[in-house]
């Protein structure tokens, strides 16, 4: 990183520029479900017209031109679509942008994407941006691009379960706590405490965009949320799945397997052919669940919080 900031960078890093969209758009677009949240920025501001002040180009000069050869989000979390290749350019790639990146974006809540791309670009902003609070190297991307398999084995005794749906503003008050007690579990802290407002603004877009799905049974003799699960990310005909959630009490019973079955239906009927996820390397119940229903490794991830 030191050396990178010394010698003379051939890479630059700026605001994505509207004449550049159609480059930006075909560079993520080459690995969709990887690159799922720049490609569903890229795709609003085409749609728009409007270019994202969080969306960056990376470029690399060419005598008096330059051209775009890799992307930066530096929303909530930062996501990079960079080249992984083990070459000189590759590597000065890397190391420009994660000079760049100390010298001109704010740290953001988290690293996330591809994970030889995001411990690489970890590993060169560490000494400014660190410590992290965690670091999850190894997470397991999945997809699925077809039809669900079928489960068996659902223990559904006593819960008088509901089909699962999409869900409404007129369930938010229900939705709210199985959604704080998965970010909780997953992520560590309390939304309510620590950016309520956003939290809460996101859950409802994400409501009236149809992209919250969720089920309803009986638990100690209580209308409940018993599973619930979220499309975080929409582009590049990929619709990412988040917040995967079983009501803690029932989970063993199959309901996570059957859940995401009628989940995955719903969302290739309506937004989009490929169903994607990625899931922590320490969690084989839940990547067994995902295999169950007919999802399959594409990659890995890396996350790093702050």
């Amino acid at each position: 990183m030191t050396d990178s900031l010394l010698r003379r960078a051939q890479h630059s890093l700026a605001p994505l520029q509207r004449r550049d969209l159609a480059a930006a758009i075909e560079l993520a677009a080459a690995d969709p479900v990887a690159h799922v949240v720049p490609l569903m920025h890229l795709e609003s501001a085409r749609a728009s017209g409007m270019m994202p002040a969080a969306m960056w180009a990376v470029r690399r000069r060419s005598g008096l031109h330059s051209e775009v050869v890799g992307l930066v989000w530096n929303g909530a979390n930062l996501s990079a679509v960079l080249s992984e290749e083990q070459t000189e350019d590759a590597e000065s790639q890397r190391a420009d942008v994660a000079a760049a990146a100390v010298a001109r974006l704010t740290r953001p809540a988290a690293l996330v994407g591809p994970a030889a791309t995001t411990l690489d670009l970890w590993g060169r902003v560490e000494p400014w941006w660190g410590p992290a609070r965690e670091v999850r190297p190894r997470q397991v991307s999945m997809a699925i691009g077809s039809d669900p398999l079928r489960v068996d084995g659902i223990d559904a005794e006593g819960l008088d379960l509901a089909a699962v749906r999409r869900a409404t503003l007129d369930d938010y008050d229900l939705l709210l706590p199985a959604c704080i007690h998965m970010f909780i579990g997953e992520v560590g802290y309390d939304p309510m405490r620590h950016g309520r407002a956003g939290y809460e603004e996101r859950l409802r877009f994400l409501v009236r965009a149809g992209r919250a799905y969720l089920q309803f049974g009986t638990v100690d003799g209580q209308r409940q949320v018993v599973f619930k699960a979220e499309v975080g990310a929409l582009g590049g005909g990929v619709a990412q799945l988040q917040g995967v959630w079983v009501h803690p009490s029932l989970r063993g019973r199959g309901l996570a397997r059957a859940g995401l079955g009628a989940v995955i239906d719903g969302v290739r009927a309506s937004l989009a052919p490929t169903v994607s996820l990625y899931v922590n390397d320490f969690n084989p119940v839940a990547i067994r669940a995902y295999e169950a229903v007919g999802f399959h490794t594409v990659g890995t991830f890396a996350t790093v919080m702050f």
